[in-house]
């Protein structure tokens, strides 16, 4: 009995030790922070931008969902959860029925949504954490990470390389704001804590007007401010009557006098737990207290809609109503395989719907793959100016597809869209082919298999190989992984080994753009070679 325990005990040790020593090497592959500091060349990027047209430039709202599921919506099948606004939008505008968001976890798509390029390009993989949060959360986070070598926690990464969004990014709101553009953002920031660093402050990205927290709803302490001016330090459980407010605060945005045309963020905090619906919504839904903030969501896409329509402006403002991620541990993916923070489809495709009566024929399906990379380059495009010349624009305008939705559909298909996870690169899609080259399962009885860590790495030796025999059988899990999303959409049937010649096709294409994309992760253009 003693031996036995020696012997178990040894082996955690040894195995803590193996972690200690990776932990000290994060798996970023050679992306150290030095990397991310800002450049100097924000501001000539900034002066390069013309206004290319005279066209009449449209409003443009992005109302942003934190965690809402591809099945929360009623559009999408939902039976427990009613959304007749957001349902709306798909028959008077467009809906995207391929669209993604470009991380699978908070901050990092934020960033990629804002900036147009993938978000590891601004060194942000992981949600940013409160600069005041407590000593034991603090803790807590780091011996995640530190589990994480042992296949514990799925955080490998070792955390962001940044504190917050860098300066020299340059984001919607600088873009538009720089063609005369009217900007504010209203709800959750989370792209840096500027109650400790004030560079990371909207006002320092672009955004004219702000009203909303710092951080997430539960990165506590989570600060309440009306532009530089804290309000409250710590809004604690006290949540149930924001999403009214900041709606309240867009609409009255909407309401300013004045010909400049005008961008909103609408960031809400619904449906990311924990919930805390109005009295007019709690216990109202089939979705309990989580589908009760669905609910009000909607009511909120529902009210700034109708303010457009009060103000006379509704013709000319695109409004896209879409969400940041998967859904974490309630809410649905509808159909579809994985959650937030993983690569599968449940974690990165989200409802898209836009809505523009000047440009959109109401009724519109679009079937062609977009991420939210895309929105500054459509933004852009819709408001005449050109793109920065000195960074790569991961992202493409998708304005044809509003136009020829089949006729742009192909040039669409064809692009290839990347799947981060930490800072790697899993997985590609191109046309109707998904490729993931590696990581985790996420199934039983060793859910955090992917190789990169010990225990993932041990998964492996499981293999059973017959003696006197060349040939291995995996008993666990296998990869690449290769998926034809057009007949399964949730995941379901691997076709690497039936279809080999697509499974090295899409291999060779990510591991040849992984190799550019880390040869230049920051994606500066110094000559014609650096377009990757």
């Amino acid at each position: 009995m003693f031996r036995t325990l020696f012997i178990a005990c040894s082996l955690v040790i040894v195995l803590l030790a193996i972690s200690a020593v990776q932990l000290s090497k994060p798996l970023n592959y050679g992306m150290e922070a030095e990397i991310f500091k800002s450049q100097d060349n924000k501001e000539i990027s900034a002066t390069s931008i013309k206004n290319t047209d005279e066209q009449a430039r449209p409003n443009i709202i992005v109302i942003l969902a934190d965690d809402l599921g591809y099945g929360d919506i009623g559009l999408h099948g939902s039976k427990a959860i009613k959304t007749p606004n957001i349902d709306q939008l798909a028959i008077e505008g467009a809906n995207f029925s391929q669209a993604y968001s470009s991380a699978a976890i908070c901050s990092p798509s934020r960033a990629g949504l804002l900036s147009g390029r993938y978000p590891l390009r601004s060194g942000i993989i992981h949600p940013i954490q409160a600069a005041g949060d407590s000593f034991a959360r603090k803790a807590s986070y780091k011996a995640a990470v530190a589990f994480s070598n042992l296949a514990a926690i799925d955080m490998i990464g070792g955390g962001n390389a940044v504190k917050g969004l860098p300066a020299d990014e340059i984001t919607i709101a600088e873009l538009l704001k720089s063609a005369g553009y009217r900007t504010a953002v209203f709800g959750k920031w989370h792209l840096g804590d500027f109650t400790a660093w004030p560079e990371y402050h909207p006002h320092k990205h672009g955004f004219d007007h702000f009203v909303g927290f710092n951080m997430s709803n539960d990165d506590w302490p989570v600060a309440f401010y009306r532009n530089q001016e804290k309000l409250i330090d710590d809004i604690g459980l006290d949540q149930a009557h924001y999403t009214k407010l900041f709606t309240e605060e867009a609409i009255k945005f909407i309401q300013q006098e004045g010909q400049e045309p005008f961008f909103i963020f609408l960031s809400q905090k619904d449906p990311h737990q924990p919930f805390f619906p109005s009295e007019n919504f709690a216990g109202k839904s089939l979705g309990g207290p989580y589908g009760d903030a669905v609910e009000e969501f909607d009511w909120s896409v529902g009210a700034v809609l109708e303010a457009l329509k009060q103000q006379g402006v509704d013709n000319n403002t695109l409004i896209l109503v879409t969400s940041d991620n998967g859904p974490w541990y309630e809410g649905s993916a509808g159909s579809l395989r994985g959650r937030k923070g993983q690569s599968y489809e449940g974690g990165f495709k989200v409802p898209l719907l836009a809505r523009w009566p000047n440009q959109i024929t109401a009724g519109t399906k679009i079937d062609a793959p977009v991420m939210n990379i895309d929105f500054l380059p459509s933004f852009a495009s819709a408001a005449g100016i050109s793109l920065p010349q000195d960074r790569i624009i991961d992202g493409k305008s998708f304005l044809p597809l509003f136009k020829e939705p089949n006729k742009s559909h192909e040039e669409f298909s064809q692009r290839p869209l990347y799947f981060f996870h930490d800072y790697d690169v899993e997985a590609i899609r191109q046309g109707d082919w998904k490729l993931i080259a590696n990581n985790s399962h996420y199934v039983w009885p060793n859910p955090l298999d992917k190789n990169d860590s010990l225990i993932g790495g041990l998964a492996g030796s499981r293999d059973y190989k017959p003696a006197n025999s060349s040939t291995s059988v995996a008993t666990l899990g296998t990869w690449p992984l290769l998926y034809n999303l057009q007949t399964d959409p949730g995941e379901a049937y691997n076709l690497a080994k039936s279809r080999p010649e697509k499974k090295e096709f899409l291999h060779s294409k990510l591991d040849q753009w992984k190799t550019e994309f880390y040869r230049n992760p920051r994606g500066w253009i110094q000559n014609s070679e650096d377009k990757n």
